[in-house]
């Protein structure tokens, strides 16, 4: 049987690794700001200095929350992180966060680099810039509401995402818009065949990470719902 002290030595190393991943969680939530922010340097032909500026941002942002992924999954033996009774723990989600932040990184160094290029085909034409600008609206909300599913105190509680505007709603809604835009660029005539795919190649990209999240999502929701079906020895469907 545990001594007293043990247990509260475990129930103090659960709470420094919910205290880390929180913070882990809130570097995301900001490096999804500046992805914000490098759409719109895009949009508003941005000066090539700022778009290389939010890639060396996010670049550094990735590079220290890659850091504390790795710092978190290679804790020693007895600092393990805390467990519910399928076995499944709190860091679940780092794997599937962690490909989205590269993936995120990715398309701001690009941003960054076609920013260097003055090819109309490169450029989003006005008509459709407040279409792409609410497909980034629904892509980014759908990784907040990932962030915010995947705390600690809220992981007990995924299966009630489904009854709100979370990550699966967010991530409809960005299909939607995206398919929407990319009717409107291969339609139109006034640009050329290499501008349309180009053009098509930035929204579809915009629109992976929402994908990338519902993903994620939908990763978590089923271990926990195998986690729940261990615990009541009963099957997860």
């Amino acid at each position: 049987m545990e001594t007293q002290l043990r247990v509260a030595e475990r129930s103090a190393i659960s709470a420094s690794i919910e205290f880390s991943l929180d913070g882990y969680l809130d570097g995301v939530a900001d490096a999804t700001m500046i992805f914000r922010s490098a759409v719109d340097a895009h949009l508003q032909d941005g000066s090539e200095g700022a778009c290389w500026q939010l890639a060396r941002r996010i670049a550094d942002l990735v590079r220290g929350l890659e850091d504390m992924q790795q710092a978190l999954e290679m804790r020693p033996a007895g600092q393990a992180p805390s467990e519910d009774a399928g076995g499944a723990t709190t860091l679940a989600p780092l794997t599937g966060l962690g490909r989205l932040l590269r993936d995120m990184k990715r398309q701001v160094t690009g941003f960054a680099i076609e920013s260097g290029f003055t090819l109309r085909g490169r450029r989003v034409p006005a008509p459709l810039a407040a279409d792409v600008q609410e497909l980034t609206d629904e892509v980014c909300a759908a990784i907040d509401a990932l962030v915010e599913i995947s705390r600690p105190e809220r992981q007990q509680g995924l299966a009630a995402e489904a009854g709100r505007r979370g990550v699966g709603w967010h991530e409809a809604q960005a299909d939607r818009l995206s398919m929407a835009i990319l009717r409107r660029i291969l339609a139109d005539e006034a640009l050329d065949v290499e501008a349309r795919l180009l053009l098509a190649q930035f929204v579809e990209e915009i629109d992976r990470l929402a994908d990338q999240a519902e993903s994620v999502a939908s990763e978590l929701g089923s271990d926990r719902r195998s986690v729940m079906a261990t615990a009541g020895g009963g099957y997860a469907h």
